[in-house]
């Protein structure tokens, strides 16, 4: 059944980048209590060159090229072949497993600071488990309320931030960049944890365009978009961290669990009314993002259902939104359970490495096609010469795997080994392969 294109403005697809990549910043805290303060400088200034322009653009010119449902699973298909892009979207539905439950956990970091009294782990998971529950309902009525939802939520959630900025540069105490990297850390293993979290924090750009199948001129709206949100992604994450941390230093107690989190911070310097005003933002802002990343995972792994690579089932839509409904439950349904016994930067570290399986493939197919299709006309392309664009997505793919290499990653190789019998099982084993061969 063809899908029923809903019309979103540049601006509200604008926003639903910035919202998974960006979304109010929170969490960075964890990146400066673990990296450092000069580290994270390092890793703002040259992520946005490095990781955050190749990534955008890239996403960009793929997203132009195969404008349809399925985002970076359909992208390595159609450039790499089908193998490649089982790949990418098994390892891409696995995170989609885990990622929600990154945000239902740093949303509950937030709101538990509305109680008065200390919140025992079933309220913790509690918490969790409503909002992935709420979000995904909401989710069921397509991709034009989660637009508009994230239009009007964005602008809330950015508020705080602007009063702090402006506030902090009143009072500077502390310098933003000392020091360097903990003690009991080395530079390299600083760097490679910084790098790994902040590549985290720049990912999603191609969230959108695993529905952009369901855009009215998709084609042209999603690539233009992505080109607009990256630097203003880039800008964001300094202004947020930079100043607020040379006003009131003490780095290595920055947390998304406190003791110095961003509503702590807004104690700090703007009194109760900011310190509030961020419990209320950063609810919102990692909400938001949890509902953008169920989204998401779930068009791959119906996308996938449709053609036989993953169980039938995730691909049934709803009648009247035709969303995949049943995809988003079982996501939502997972990821509650996850709650349970983990934590935000354990979640952050396993979806940075699961998510590298399709990104690095995304790079991989973009340089095929560029190689292989020269000339091709697209809608949006990356306006450097072909070995120029070859040489800069290689950049990524390095430091990708570097920081992944300097983290606990014996977990997520596993997960992603995974994608070994799950092909051979829904090729061959799966109604003994008769869907896979029918839609292939």
């Amino acid at each position: 059944m063809e899908l029923r294109k809903q019309k979103i403005s540049l601006l509200g697809v604008v926003i639903m980048i910035v919202v998974p990549v960006a979304g109010g910043g929170y969490g960075i805290e964890d990146l400066v209590g673990t990296a450092g303060p000069g580290v994270t400088m390092l890793v703002f200034i040259a992520i946005p060159f490095l990781w955050s322009l190749p990534f955008g653009l890239v996403a960009a010119e793929m997203s132009a090229r195969y404008p349809e449902n399925g985002g970076m699973y359909t992208w390595a298909k159609n450039s790499l072949g089908e193998k490649a892009g089982f790949a990418a979207g098994w390892a891409y539905s696995v995170a989609g497993f885990i990622e929600p439950a990154t945000f239902a956990t740093l949303s509950a970091n937030y709101i538990k600071m509305m109680f008065p009294f200390e919140v025992s782990h079933f309220t913790y998971w509690l918490i969790c488990a409503v909002l992935i529950a709420f979000f995904t309902i909401i989710n069921f009525f397509g991709v034009k309320v989660l637009s508009n939802m994230a239009t009007v939520v964005t602008i809330v959630c950015v508020i705080p931030f602007i009063v702090l900025i402006v506030l902090s540069f009143m009072d500077i105490n502390y310098s933003p960049i000392s020091p360097i990297h903990p003690e009991n850390m080395s530079f390299i293993q600083a760097a490679g944890q910084g790098l790994l979290i902040g590549i985290w924090f720049n990912t999603g750009y191609e969230t959108i365009a695993t529905m952009a199948g369901e855009i009215e001129n998709g084609s042209r709206l999603v690539p233009k978009a992505i080109v607009i949100a990256v630097p203003i992604i880039s800008i964001m994450y300094i202004l947020f961290v930079m100043p607020a941390l040379a006003s009131v230093g003490h780095w290595e107690q920055w947390s998304s669990e406190g003791p110095l989190s961003f509503v702590t911070i807004g104690g700090l310097i703007g009194g109760p009314a900011l310190q509030w005003a961020f419990v209320a933002s950063g609810s919102l802002s990692s909400i938001l993002i949890l509902s953008e990343y169920i989204a998401a995972n779930s068009r791959v792994m119906s996308t996938m259902a449709g053609k036989g690579e993953f169980f039938r089932f995730m691909a049934i839509e709803h009648k009247k939104y035709q969303t995949p409904y049943v995809a988003l439950i079982i996501i939502a349904v997972v990821n509650i359970l996850i709650c349970s016994s983990s934590n935000f930067v354990q979640l952050v570290g396993l979806s940075a490495i699961l998510y590298a399986v399709p990104i690095i493939l995304m790079f991989v197919g973009a340089i095929r096609k560029r190689v292989t299709e020269p000339e091709a006309q697209l809608d949006y392309k990356v306006p450097v010469g072909n070995k120029l664009f070859i040489a800069y997505s290689i950049i990524p793919i390095i430091l990708y795997i570097y920081s992944i290499f300097m983290d606990e990653w014996q977990v997520g190789i596993g997960l992603i080994l995974t994608a070994v019998p799950a092909y051979l099982f829904f090729k061959y084993g799966y109604h003994k392969g008769r869907i896979w061969r029918q839609t292939h």
